[in-house]
C-alpha cells in the first residue's frame, strides 16, 4: 500500500508558497510593473546640447513635440524655458509659470494652464485660478529672449517637455537648446483716429502704438510701450511741471522711471489719456487760433523679444472746445438717405423689398407673405382740405397696432461718409462747428424719450448711467458698444398712439457732450374704422386735355356726396420733392396712409391719355394696399393709361391691380391682360363710343360729344384711349362691369359718328373700323371690379371725365350706394 512521505510533501508545499512570493515581490499588488511615457521634440531647429547651438534662429520657434505610452495613454504635456543657468524664464504669451521658493528646481518654470471649465476671469498669476502644468496641446509658440539688457543679442535658452500617463507617470524631459536672435525693433505713434503727428486734437485721445521690422514670418508685436509727454514753446524750449494745466508734465525724458508705461494692461499697444485721467493731457495754449507752443511724445517699445527700440517724437496741438454731433439715423429734411429707421406693423408694412435697400431689414412673415419694414411715413400737412403744404412743417408717422415697433438707429458726425449709413463708415469723430477731426473716441449716448430718461429694464436709469444736467435734465447714459449704445427697438408704451419726441445726444472721449443734442419727432395714429367721405385724387397733366374740365366734371359727379376732399398728385409729390424726401419712399409713393385711412372711398383718376410715360397709379402700392387692407374701397379710372399701370406692377411684382382689381401680372405666352385700341396715336383708330353696363350693374355711359375735356373727341367723333381686359385672364372672384361699346355705321348718318356711314374695306387706323375690327372689340371688358371681405374696387379702363357726366354720375352714385 502506497504511504505519504509527510517530510517530503512538507518541503513541497514550502517551496510552492516560496515561489509565490517571491513572482509578487515589488509588484505591489499588481500583476504587470506600468511603463513610463515617452516624449520627444520633432522639430528641425535646436540642438540637443548647449555646445551644438552655434547657429542663430529667429527667437519666435514654434515648437512640436511627439509623445507615447505602450502600456498606457497620454494624458498630457507641461512645458518650461529655461536659461543656461537653469533658471525659469517668463516668455511673452507665457507670462505665468510655477515660482515657488519652496519647491525644488525640476517643479520651477512649467507654464499654468486654465483647467477645463475655469473661470477664465481669474488671472492665472492668481493662486485662486483652477490651474495646472498639464495641457492637451502638441506644440507652442515661444518667444525667446533675444536681448542682453534690452540691447540685441544672440542669446541661448533651454526649452524643456513632459509628458504624463493615465497612472500619472511622468516622461522623462525632452530639452532642445536654441540660440535666438532678433533685430532692433522701430517704434511709430499715432491714435486709434489716425496720425496726429503735427496735427491738432481734442483733449482726450487714445494714443495707438505700434512697432515694425525686417525679420519674416514674425507679427508685429511689442510686449509692451512705455512713453513721455513734453510741452516745447516755438523755441523749442521745454515748458516746466507747476501743477497747472499752463505748465508742462512732470515726465524727465532722461529718466525712463518718470515715464508712463503699458505693461500690464489687455492691449499694451494703446493708451487712453485725457482732461480726466491721470496724469491728465494738458491743453496747449494760444494766441487766438495760433498755437503758443506744442506737446511732444516720446515713445519706444520693448518688443517681444526683449529688445528696446529706439525712441521714436511726434508732436501735436492739443485744443480745447471740441465737441461732437449728434445724430439720429431718420431721413429727414434734405436727407433721405440718412434713414436707417424702420418700422414694421400689421399697419405699416410693405410687400415688395426695393431693390435700392443695401441691408437686410426688419421684415416677418405672414400668412399673405413677406411683410417688409419701411421708413416713416411723411404726413401732408394740414391734410387734404385745402390748407398750403408748407416745408417747414414735417411731420413724421405710422398707425398704431398691438405689434408695432420702431428700429431706431443713431450715431456721431463722422461715423460715415456725408453722415449717410448708406456709405462708408469712416468712423471718424468731427467737431459739429468746424467739421474737424480732433481724434477722440465716442464713449457714450445720453438718451430720452418723451421728456424723460429712455426706459430699457436691463440698464435703469441709475447710478452711473443717470446723468443729470445742472439744469436738472436727466438722461440714460449708454456706453458705446451696449446693445442699445446705437439703436433700439421701440415698442409697447414708446409707440402708443399720440406725439412722441427721442432726443440722443453723444459724449466722446474728452468727457464732453453734444450741447445740441439730435431729436426726432414721430407721430402714430390710431387706426380709423370708421371710414367716411370721399377723397378725389387728380393724376391727370393738362398737355393734351384740359384739366380744368376734368376737375369739373368730377366735381359734378360728386356734387350731391356730403363729404369730398380734392387733392392732385403733383401738389403732394411737389411738397415732398421740397422737403428733399421723395428717396424716402424709393421716389414713388407720396401719399401717408395716415392721411388716406379716414376716407371710406377714394376715386383716382389719371384720364389723360400719356405718351413716353406712365401713370403714377402703381407708385402708390404701399400706401394704397395699406389703405385698402384696413377697409377702404377705390375707384381707379385710367383709360389707357392701365396697360402702363399693368406693366410696372408686373416689372417690380407689385400686386396692386391683381389683389384688389382682379387683373393678374402675368399672362401665358406673352399674352397682354390689359388691351388699348390702338397704340400708333391719339388720334388714330378712334372706335370707342360707349361703355355698356353689364347685367343692370348700372346705366350705359355714353362718350361725351361735343367733348368738353378733350379735341380728339371731337375730331375723331370717337377714342382710342381706353383699355379692355382680356376675359380669361380675370380673376373668378372679380366681376364685369362695363364693355366696350364700339362705333357703328348708320346709313342714314345717326350713329355717333354722322360721317360713318358703312363698314370700312379695310382694317386700317382710320376712325372708321371695319366689320372685323368691330367684332373683335364690341363688348370687350372695360370695367371690373372686385369683392372682398375688406373692400370693393373698381377699374373703368375707359376714362370717366370724358363720359357723359349726367350717366358718369349715375354709375358713380351706383358704386357709393354699393359701397355704402
Amino acid at each position: 500500500m502506497f504511504k505519504i512521505n509527510k517530510p517530503l510533501l512538507f518541503l513541497s508545499i514550502l517551496m510552492v508558497t516560496l515561489l509565490l512570493f517571491t513572482a509578487c515581490e515589488d509588484r505591489k499588488g499588481s500583476l504587470k510593473q506600468n511603463n513610463a511615457p515617452i516624449i520627444s521634440i520633432s522639430d528641425y531647429f535646436g540642438e540637443d546640447s548647449l555646445a551644438a547651438a552655434e547657429e542663430a534662429d529667429l527667437f519666435q520657434q514654434t515648437i512640436r513635440w511627439n509623445a507615447y505610452d505602450t502600456d498606457g495613454t497620454v494624458e498630457g504635456y507641461a512645458y518650461r524655458v529655461l536659461d543656461t543657468e537653469g533658471n525659469p524664464i517668463a516668455t511673452p504669451g507665457h507670462e505665468y509659470i510655477v515660482e515657488d521658493d519652496n519647491l525644488p528646481p525640476e517643479e520651477q518654470g512649467w507654464v499654468w494652464h486654465y483647467e477645463p471649465l475655469a473661470d477664465e476671469s481669474i488671472p492665472l498669476s492668481s493662486p485662486d485660478a483652477q490651474r495646472t502644468i498639464w495641457s492637451n496641446e502638441v506644440y507652442t509658440v515661444i518667444n525667446f529672449p533675444a536681448n542682453a539688457e534690452g540691447d540685441s543679442a544672440q542669446v541661448v535658452s533651454r526649452f524643456q517637455v513632459k509628458c504624463i500617463d493615465n497612472r500619472g507617470e511622468e516622461s522623462e524631459i525632452a530639452t532642445k537648446y536654441f540660440r535666438a536672435f532678433s533685430t532692433v525693433p522701430q517704434v511709430r505713434a499715432s491714435s486709434t483716429k489716425g496720425e496726429i503727428d503735427t496735427k491738432t486734437i481734442g483733449t482726450g485721445v487714445i494714443l495707438q502704438f505700434a512697432v515694425y521690422g525686417d525679420e519674416p514670418y514674425i507679427p508685429e508685436q511689442a510686449q509692451y510701450y512705455e512713453f513721455a509727454l513734453e510741452k516745447r514753446d516755438l523755441d523749442g524750449n521745454v515748458i516746466p511741471y507747476d501743477g497747472t494745466a499752463v505748465g508742462g508734465y512732470d515726465m524727465d525724458l532722461a529718466d525712463p522711471s518718470t515715464w508712463l508705461s503699458t505693461r500690464g494692461q489687455a492691449n499694451p499697444s494703446q493708451y487712453l489719456i485725457s482732461q480726466t485721467t491721470e496724469p491728465a493731457l494738458l491743453p496747449n495754449s494760444f494766441d487766438g487760433d495760433e498755437p503758443r507752443d506744442s506737446t511732444y511724445l516720446v515713445v519706444r517699445a520693448t518688443d517681444i523679444a526683449g529688445i528696446i527700440s529706439e525712441p521714436d517724437t511726434i508732436a501735436f496741438v492739443v485744443k480745447e472746445g471740441f465737441h461732437p454731433g449728434s445724430l439720429i439715423y431718420v431721413g429727414t429734411q434734405n436727407n433721405a438717405s440718412k434713414n436707417d429707421t424702420w418700422v414694421l406693423g400689421e399697419n405699416h408694412y410693405s410687400t415688395y423689398m426695393d431693390q435700392s435697400i443695401p441691408k437686410v431689414i426688419p421684415s416677418v412673415q405672414t400668412i399673405g407673405g413677406t411683410h417688409f419694414a419701411t421708413p416713416f411715413w411723411i404726413n401732408y400737412p394740414g391734410g387734404f382740405d385745402g390748407e398750403e403744404a408748407r416745408p417747414d412743417t414735417i411731420e413724421f408717422g405710422a398707425i398704431w397696432s398691438q405689434d408695432l415697433k420702431i428700429n431706431m438707429r443713431w450715431g456721431w458726425h463722422g461715423e460715415y461718409q456725408s453722415d449717410e449709413p448708406v456709405n462708408k463708415k469712416v468712423g471718424a469723430v468731427l467737431d459739429e462747428e468746424t467739421d474737424m477731426s480732433y481724434f477722440a473716441e465716442i464713449t457714450h449716448f445720453d438718451l430720452r424719450l418723451d421728456g424723460a430718461p429712455f426706459e430699457y429694464a436691463p440698464l435703469p436709469a441709475v447710478g452711473e448711467n443717470l446723468q443729470i444736467d445742472e439744469d436738472g435734465t436727466q438722461w440714460l447714459r449708454v456706453p458705446i458698444g451696449h446693445e442699445i449704445s446705437q439703436g433700439a427697438m421701440l415698442s409697447g408704451d414708446k409707440v402708443t398712439p399720440g406725439e412722441h419726441t427721442i432726443e440722443v445726444r453723444v459724449v466722446d472721449l474728452q468727457g464732453v457732450y453734444d450741447p445740441t443734442p439730435a431729436t426726432f419727432t414721430y407721430t402714430i395714429a390710431e387706426p380709423v374704422t370708421e371710414k367716411s367721405g370721399i377723397l378725389v385724387i387728380d393724376d391727370d397733366t393738362a398737355a393734351i386735355v384740359s384739366q380744368d374740365s376734368i376737375s369739373a366734371t368730377y366735381e359734378y359727379i360728386l356734387s350731391d356726396q356730403p363729404e369730398v376732399d380734392y387733392i392732385d398728385r403733383k401738389d403732394v409729390a411737389d411738397y415732398i420733392s421740397v422737403i428733399g424726401l421723395s428717396p424716402l419712399h424709393f421716389d414713388k409713393a407720396v401719399f401717408s396712409p395716415l392721411d388716406l385711412q379716414e376716407y371710406a372711398l377714394i376715386i383716382y383718376h389719371s384720364d389723360a391719355p400719356l405718351k413716353n410715360q406712365a401713370s403714377n397709379f402703381f407708385k402708390e402700392y404701399d400706401a394704397f394696399n395699406l389703405y385698402l387692407a384696413s377697409g377702404g374701397n377705390m375707384i381707379f379710372s385710367g383709360g389707357a393709361n392701365i396697360q402702363g399701370v399693368q406693366e410696372n406692377c408686373r416689372k417690380d411684382a407689385v400686386p396692386l391691380l391683381e389683389k384688389y382689381f382682379g387683373i393678374p401680372l402675368n399672362a401665358n405666352d406673352g399674352d397682354l391682360i390689359v388691351n388699348t385700341i390702338s397704340n400708333e396715336n391719339f388720334l388714330s383708330s378712334a372706335f370707342f363710343v360707349q361703355a355698356n353696363a353689364v347685367d343692370g350693374f348700372t346705366n350705359d355711359i355714353q362718350l361725351a360729344y361735343p367733348n368738353p375735356i378733350t379735341q380728339l373727341v371731337n375730331l375723331r367723333y370717337g377714342l382710342n384711349a381706353v383699355s379692355y381686359f382680356t376675359e380669361s385672364y380675370l380673376d373668378p372672384l372679380s366681376e364685369i362691369t362695363f364693355t366696350l361699346g364700339c362705333k357703328q355705321p348708320d346709313a342714314d348718318g345717326n350713329g355717333f359718328d354722322p360721317t360713318f356711314t358703312e363698314w370700312d374695306d379695310t382694317d386700317d387706323t382710320d376712325q372708321y373700323p371695319s366689320q372685323a375690327q368691330f367684332e373683335e372689340l364690341q363688348n370687350q371688358p372695360v370695367g371690373v371690379k372686385k369683392v372682398t371681405a375688406n373692400n370693393k374696387c373698381y377699374i373703368f379702363g375707359f376714362p370717366l371725365s370724358f363720359m357723359d357726366k349726367d350717366q358718369a354720375k349715375t354709375a358713380v352714385e351706383t358704386v357709393i350706394s354699393e359701397i355704402q
